[in-house]
């Protein structure tokens, strides 16, 4: 609009008359039915990334973060949007970004001797007001700005870091000098079996297997199927082999922060010592941290504002229009404080579960094509309501009453579940089929991409070698601590580098076959 805090005015008023219908439209004859199976699957689908990354924080801050934050991040962040949110259907979760933003933060506190905690709840804060100020002033508008180019890249980065972090976990296996050869060598097969059994129950949806019911309840609820299963067989194989030494997730009995205060040998307290704990924070420090800060708003900026914009999609038929700045309002002033008080991990939309969660709740029907010469899928109608939304963080929050019962689940199960994420995110990303498609020297037996027909293969390689470049530059630099940092700042700059540098670099044509 060009004036400060009128689009956010808009959205409100936007949003204010389809808030009723939001929540009276899962109760529609129509929708009833498919609201309540993509509560269930959903949530089987948010509760397993929940352990995966809650157990890498556990690992990563040495037990500041661990699988009972996670959990009350996730609830508590999903209930908030699920009333407030411009765009319910986004899911809230851990994402890989965030991961590597804290990590920087571990790794930045260790250099300068401050406590983690403190130090992330002040970062919180800053990021808090840095994403209200953007939102009044509709800095949101320019994630216009970002094209295909910089999807492929964020979308690269994220699936690289979940499986590094899993591959990390699985060499700190091999290093750990408490566990037995046995353990470890069992640990291993543990991450193999899984990784295995969760993508066999994901290929079973394309397979022949059984009747098309049963192959779509079980590929859905694969993951969920793989993680009880195995901690079954784990429980009953370990004690026959004497193995007394695998490592179990770490939950409290109760539902309690996961780090003991050492000034008290207790659990802390779940409202942070914005303080310190063992020594007083430094007032410098404070301020310093608006630098980590400046990089954790713009990932967000991005994680939330990207997931949005690929949710919104106009060929997702959606009759209610998105409100991208009621969204990132919601962030600032509710989202990021709450978790930075309470020492949470910030979760924002996740892409590939936001994108499940839409597709379970859309209907379809099949249509011949024009020519007669087959059929395709149209979309009939989406479900756009509240209601999954709500209901599935009420979910987490019943799981984290469990946390008696996950402290049986093998860690070793969870790294594999974290690298089939990982893994499994890389499918329909056109960067990764570009340079698979470039692996094959034979140009007759390449795939009949409308991107490979259209496009010179030079310009092609040069176009998926810089983004290849850009992406192994950004994962390499938020995995060394001493200049993490600049990872943040750096991911951001893409945007500008496509916008001014990339037209200089490539034919007209074939950029805009390769970016469209």
């Amino acid at each position: 609009s060009g004036k400060p805090f009128r689009a956010l005015w808009i959205d409100l008023k936007r949003k204010s008359r389809d808030y009723r219908t939001d929540w009276t439209d899962a109760f529609l004859p129509e929708n009833l039915s498919i609201v309540m199976s993509a509560t269930l699957f959903i949530f089987f689908a948010c509760l397993a990334p929940a352990l995966a990354f809650g157990a890498i924080y556990d690992t990563m801050s040495r037990g500041q973060i661990g699988i009972t934050e996670t959990l009350m991040a996730t609830g508590i962040t999903g209930i908030i949007n699920a009333f407030f949110s411009g765009q319910a259907l986004t899911i809230q979760g851990p994402t890989g970004p965030e991961l590597a933003y804290l990590s920087m933060l571990f790794s930045l506190c260790a250099t300068f001797d401050i406590e983690f905690l403190p130090a992330k709840f002040w970062a919180g804060l800053w990021t808090s007001l840095m994403t209200i100020a953007y939102t009044l002033l509709e800095w949101c508008c320019f994630i216009n700005k970002v094209t295909r180019f910089t999807e492929e890249i964020f979308s690269a980065m994220i699936s690289l870091i979940e499986i590094v972090a899993g591959s990390t976990n699985v060499v700190r296996i091999f290093l750990n000098t408490k566990m037995s050869i046995a353990a470890k060598l069992y640990s291993v097969i543990i991450v193999a079996l899984t990784y295995v059994m969760a993508v066999k129950f994901r290929e079973l949806r394309s397979s022949d297997w059984l009747t098309a019911a049963w192959r779509k309840q079980l590929a859905n609820y694969g993951v969920s199927i793989t993680i009880i299963s195995l901690t079954i067989i784990s429980s009953l194989v370990t004690p026959v082999f004497g193995i007394t030494d695998v490592t179990y997730l770490n939950v409290p009995d109760t539902i309690a922060p996961t780090w003991t205060d050492p000034t008290t040998n207790a659990r802390r307290a779940w409202f942070v010592k914005a303080g310190g704990y063992e020594k007083t924070f430094p007032v410098w420090a404070i301020f310093f941290m608006i630098v980590p800060a400046i990089g954790g708003c713009l990932l967000g900026y991005l994680d939330q504002n990207l997931t949005e914009v690929l949710v919104n999609r106009k060929d997702r038929m959606f009759k209610k229009l998105p409100a991208y700045h009621l969204s990132n309002m919601v962030v600032g002033c509710l989202l990021y404080p709450i978790c930075a008080l309470l020492g949470l991990p910030a979760c924002h939309p996740a892409t590939v579960r936001s994108l499940a969660h839409v597709m379970a709740l859309t209907s379809t029907e099949v249509v011949p094509l024009p020519d007669g010469k087959g059929n395709t899928v149209r979309i009939t109608g989406v479900a756009e309501q509240r209601v999954t939304h709500l209901l599935i963080h009420i979910l987490i929050f019943v799981a984290l009453a469990a946390g008696p019962v996950l402290k049986f689940v093998p860690q070793p199960i969870i790294i594999g579940i974290f690298l089939f994420l990982g893994i499994s995110s890389i499918r329909g990303n056109q960067l990764f089929d570009r340079a698979f498609v470039l692996l094959t020297c034979e140009r007759e037996r390449w795939p009949g991409y409308y991107y490979v027909q259209d496009v010179d293969r030079r310009e092609m390689t040069r176009f998926t070698i810089l983004q290849l470049v850009i992406t192994a530059v950004l994962v390499a630099i938020s995995r060394v601590s001493q200049i993490a940092i600049a990872f943040p700042f750096l991911t951001a700059i893409c945007i500008p580098f496509r916008v001014y540098i990339v037209p200089r670099m490539f034919d007209a044509k074939a950029l805009e076959v390769l970016d469209k």
